[in-house]
């Protein structure tokens, strides 16, 4: 053994002793509790709580572990005694594995601190309740007949039939109390048959304290499209008659362009087609296709040839026209957005009629459509300038979009009342604030009188999609393909407006 291995046992032996001096207390302190525990079993006392028995962590993505972390649960929630202590109102916490399974066999084998993910920490209680949709998307309108987004997934979705409006968060919850505060003994965990209309009327019925409408209002059609997102719904069935009319319209009026002649045939309706189809496929197939883009661009989105003809006419026409076509892309991008990405934060913000951006578009483009809508009554029946010929069909057309904005705002301002929006939200949709604050002073019963106003507002919207076909509005589908026509046939567009 030479002089370099004596050094290096000397060394490894010292520091072996150093670091058993060190650990020395520890590993007493360590092995006290176990003592003490066997002693405790002997005596047959309870053994203490500690930590680790709550807050281990088993692997709950598989059944034995689910199992394992529902066990630790139901320790202590299945016994009787389990209570909560509310406003000197005991309420029971009580959940057995038998009625869980039996109440929920889709979550039967999901652990309860996937859903209640606040739970396992000291204090042992919730402050987020149970988080549906960390698994769950939200729903759109096609589903409830509105997103629901300022009403938690419980109060719909469990069957109680008590809910409360929290102050805190101004969100729908379920309430554990009845509506004279005595704890119901019901389960928070019984599911609700959401198949039966019944369901909604814990919320929706007169003088509820959620805010909610005193009536469960049908789904909006996939026809309110053209201004709002909208589900792909037929809805309520005047939206049904609304969408039939619209049809009809449409193909009398193809009916009508085919009278003519097409690429010089004039008799045969079946040749007449077969042409047009022709004609159609070859332009989007050449160099022609980029001719109809820019005429699409310029002349029909931005109405360069209206402008040619006056500015004040291309302004007033604008008003109404562009933001009708922004609100129409709004919606369709949302719809289309939301369908393929429901839980993309954009799409839930677009979806929320509450959300700053959304409020502050919708009263924008409202007030630009009166405000053109105002402009085209001055100049029609006020200044009366000789080249403008006032004809009933223009009137009916402002009458209809006028009464359908204005409606519009109103019952916005009936909603914001009705549901208590807090005011650095609502301040957005200003129009329908202002308008709020309006209703606020008259003591009417809101909620009773908000169902009828929405029936009107949709009336009107049927009518007003019901008769684009017909009226003067039907210029809408008539301009671009004479626009369009005259680029393919070579026709000088210059000389028509």
């Amino acid at each position: 053994m030479n002089f370099k291995t004596i050094l290096a046992i000397i060394i490894g032996g010292g520091l072996m002793i150093f670091m058993a001096a060190l650990n020395h207390t520890p590993a007493v302190a360590t092995i006290q509790p176990d003592l003490q525990a066997a002693m405790a079993i002997e005596e047959d006392v309870p053994d203490p709580l500690v930590c680790i028995d709550c807050h281990r962590a088993p692997n709950i993505n598989t059944n034995e572990g689910v199992i394992a972390s529902q066990q630790f649960c139901y320790e202590c929630h299945s016994e009787a005694e389990t209570k909560r202590l509310r406003d000197a109102s005991d309420i029971s916490l009580q959940i057995t594995a038998d009625d869980f399974n039996k109440n929920q066999p889709k979550h039967q084998y999901i652990a309860c601190i996937n859903c209640h993910t606040d739970v396992a920490r000291s204090p042992h209680r919730t402050e987020t309740g149970s988080t549906c949709l960390a698994c769950h998307e939200p729903h759109s309108e096609g589903t409830a007949n509105s997103p629901h987004l300022r009403v938690s997934c419980q109060a719909c979705h469990f069957a109680s039939k008590f809910v409360r409006l929290d102050p805190a968060d101004t969100r729908v919850k379920l309430a554990h109390t009845n509506y004279d505060d005595v704890p119901i003994s019901l389960s928070d965990h019984v599911p609700a048959d959401l198949s039966d209309e019944q369901n909604c009327q814990k919320c929706h019925f007169k003088k509820n304290p959620v805010g909610a409408p005193a009536a469960v209002l049908p789904s909006k059609s996939a026809l309110c499209i053209l201004c709002h997102t909208s589900p792909l719904a037929m809805g309520h069935p005047i939206f049904g008659l609304a969408g039939l009319i619209f049809m009809a319209g449409i193909f009398i009026m193809l009916a009508f362009w085919f009278k003519g002649s097409v690429k010089g045939e004039e008799t045969s309706l079946h040749k007449k087609v077969s042409l047009t189809s022709d004609s159609v496929w070859n332009t989007l197939f050449s160099k022609q296709l980029f001719s109809l883009i820019k005429i699409f661009i310029l002349d029909i989105l931005f109405q360069r040839r209206i402008l040619k003809e006056s500015v004040s006419r291309w302004s007033m026409h604008s008003l109404i026209f562009t933001a009708l076509l922004l609100r129409f892309g709004l919606s369709l991008f949302t719809g289309i957005g939301y369908y393929f990405n429901p839980q993309g934060n954009w799409m839930l913000a677009l979806i929320d009629k509450n959300h700053w951006f959304v409020a502050l578009f919708n009263d924008v483009s409202g007030m630009f459509i009166l405000l053109g809508i105002v402009w085209a009554v001055v100049k029609r029946f006020i200044v009366k300038p000789e080249h403008v010929v006032s004809e009933h069909q223009d009137t009916i057309a402002l009458v209809i979009i006028g009464a359908l904005v204005l409606l519009g705002f109103l019952l916005e301002g009936a909603r914001i009342l009705v549901t208590g929006i807090p005011v650095d939200m609502a301040a957005y949709s200003f129009v329908g604030y202002a308008v709020s604050r309006l209703f606020s002073i008259f003591p009417f019963d809101w909620a009773s009188i908000y169902p009828w106003m929405w029936y009107a507002h949709g009336v009107t919207a049927a009518i007003f999609v019901a008769y684009l076909p017909f009226g003067k509005m039907r210029h809408v589908f008539n301009t671009p393909l004479t626009y369009f026509i005259e680029a393919v046939d070579g026709v000088k567009n210059e000389k028509r407006v």
